[in-house]
């Protein structure tokens, strides 16, 4: 029964982290992270952005576009000019679409509208997403203690590609879930590389992190025998 019941919790554990949008979910974490890290711009507050103050999204799937535009800084302070702080959204979501297959991306700003004595208005971002580019070449990242071979998770991120190789936040989902099922894994995580903007393609990245192996205990040596003492 207990092995039942243990064999059911991972069979549920392995299907969370293979939901729809997990990667995708990842991908904005880690580029929002690395943006602050550089950012001389903080965040005062953060909102999601509705879908009527931004201008050419409308190609991106819904529940896409609603994480895309969710958690935007809506005010931000630092050492730099206010008006660059001001701007601190649209260059985030910028980030966001070029770490989702959208490399040629670019958002403007426009200030909004409001009353004085009332809170900031949240901007207006108008943007181009640019050409899509295919995925040419699958890069696989593994730690010391990796015990699935490369060419096996190449070959598992290949067959999950589309025919026509287009990279889109779908296809690193489908690359993550196919990747997924070759082993127990503690992470993986699909991201494309750097863009070729002349041949329109992108090589994307299996990073992967595995669980590090247990480390065996030492069996005890046995005592010695006391000269002159039999054993009974």
């Amino acid at each position: 029964m207990r092995c039942r019941l243990s064999l059911a919790l991972l069979s549920l554990t392995l299907a969370a982290c293979t939901t729809p949008q997990h990667n995708t979910r990842e991908v904005i974490h880690r580029t929002d992270s690395r943006f602050f890290l550089r950012e001389l711009c903080q965040p005062k507050s953060t909102a999601p952005l509705p879908r009527e103050q931004v201008t050419g999204l409308e190609e991106l799937p819904a529940a896409l576009r609603d994480r895309v535009l969710a958690d935007l800084p809506v005010e931000a302070v630092g050492s730099r000019p206010f008006m660059q702080c001001q701007d601190v959204a649209a260059r985030l979501l910028e980030d966001r679409l070029h770490a989702l297959c959208w490399p040629e991306a670019l958002v403007t700003h426009q200030n909004g509208t409001g009353t004085a004595g009332a809170p900031a208005a949240q901007p207006r971002l108008n943007v181009q997403l640019g050409a899509r580019y295919q995925v040419d070449t699958i890069w696989v990242v593994q730690g010391k203690n990796a015990t699935v071979p490369p060419a096996r998770i190449t070959h598992a991120a290949k067959s999950a590609l589309p025919k026509d190789k287009a990279c889109t936040a779908r296809t690193l989902e489908d690359i993550q879930a196919s990747v997924s099922r070759l082993g127990t894994f503690q992470r993986v995580l699909v991201v494309p590389g750097p863009p070729d903007s002349e041949k329109k393609t992108v090589p994307v990245v299996v990073d992967i992190s595995e669980t590090a192996p247990a480390t065996q205990k030492t069996q005890a040596t046995p005592k010695t025998q006391e000269p002159g003492r039999n054993s009974k």
